[in-house]
C-alpha cells in the first residue's frame, strides 16, 4: 500500500476513454473502492480505508496558496423519494 500523500497516476491513464465509474463498499463498511472501467477493457481500481471527518472548509486560491478559509456548516438532509426518469 502506498504511503504517498500526493500521487499522480496520469502516466498510466492518459488517453484512455472512460466507459464506467463505480464507487462501492469493499469487504465491510470501512473499505471502499473506486473503479474506472475503460473502453479498451482495462480497469483502474483504487481501494480506500476511510475515516470521515465532519469538518468542511471553503477556501480561495490566491497566488497558488489557500486563503480566506471558512468553515462550512451543513444543513440537515431531508430524504425525499426518488422519482423515476422520463421514459422509465
Amino acid at each position: 500500500m502506498s504511503k504517498l500523500r500526493h500521487a499522480d497516476y496520469t502516466q498510466h491513464l492518459v488517453g484512455k476513454t472512460i466507459k464506467r465509474v463505480q464507487w462501492s463498499n469493499y469487504r465491510d463498511e470501512n473499505w471502499y473502492s473506486l473503479s474506472i472501467v475503460f473502453e479498451d477493457n482495462t480497469l483502474a481500481s483504487f481501494r480506500f480505508n476511510l475515516t470521515i471527518d465532519e469538518e468542511a472548509e471553503l477556501s480561495d486560491f490566491v497566488g497558488g496558496n489557500l486563503s480566506n478559509e471558512r468553515k462550512l456548516v451543513p444543513v440537515p438532509l431531508v430524504r425525499k423519494p426518488i422519482e423515476p426518469l422520463e421514459g422509465e
